[in-house]
């Protein structure tokens, strides 16, 4: 039930925080020269996760290569139907890191010219909910390892209790033998006590014993 409500939370803060993202349009400058482009930022993301969920994001639509020299990745004649139908384009991407987030920008060069509003305001809104879209699955990735990193806190209190009522059961068994020790202790003491009067007795009666050949010692050579 926990886990529920905490996986419930978590991808409710996933709405909300996609809901309140969409991806800026603005000309940046890239290998083929300032270009329009379209950014967005992830919070809890790095530059490794937003590439990685990058590639799987677009791997349906063909391969995707990286440009060393350029810092950008490039899929080149692809089609992606959600953003021009049928036609082909080429897409530019890259990826810096940030404070607890990671940036992401695109180009989309439909042969000649890049989406932007002004020109393509289908495709620009196009580019934005497929952009909308790619940020949703790095949140979740994010909030993945979140839900990991929380269930592994979880999985080591657990442990830690039961660790704890191991330690408790531990003590009361050592309560347990103490008192038994305790009883045989005071029965032990009870015939230490029995043994002592015995003891005493002999010591009386040997006494007696003693004091009968130290009387014959003194005896000896006496004359009546």
């Amino acid at each position: 039930m926990k886990s529920f409500i905490t996986i419930l939370l978590l991808f409710c803060g996933i709405s909300f925080t996609a809901r309140s993202q969409d991806a800026v349009e603005k000309k940046i400058s890239m290998s083929l020269g300032p270009q329009n482009a379209f950014y967005l930022e992830i919070p809890g993301a790095d530059k490794k996760m937003a590439e990685k969920v990058f590639y799987e994001f677009v791997k349906d639509y063909g391969k995707i290569k990286e440009n060393g020299k350029a810092k950008e990745h490039v899929m080149m004649a692809t089609k992606i139907p959600v953003i021009n139908g049928t036609s082909p384009l080429d897409l530019y991407a890259k990826f810096e890191d940030g404070k607890n987030m990671a940036t992401t920008f695109l180009w989309v060069d439909m042969g000649g010219a890049f989406i932007n509003a002004g020109d393509h305001p289908s495709q620009a809104a196009s580019t934005k909910q497929f952009m909308y879209d790619y940020f949703v699955a790095v949140r979740k990735k994010v909030v993945g390892e979140e839900l990991k990193k929380e269930e592994k806190m979880l999985s080591d209190l657990e442990k830690d209790l039961k660790k704890l009522k191991e330690k408790n059961e531990d003590f009361h068994n050592d309560i347990e033998k103490a008192k038994q020790k305790i009883i045989e202790a005071e029965k032990n003491i009870e015939k230490n006590i029995v043994d002592q009067e015995n003891k005493g007795k002999e010591i009386d009666t040997q006494k007696v014993a003693v004091e009968k050949v130290v009387e014959k010692l003194n005896n000896l050579g006496k004359k009546d």
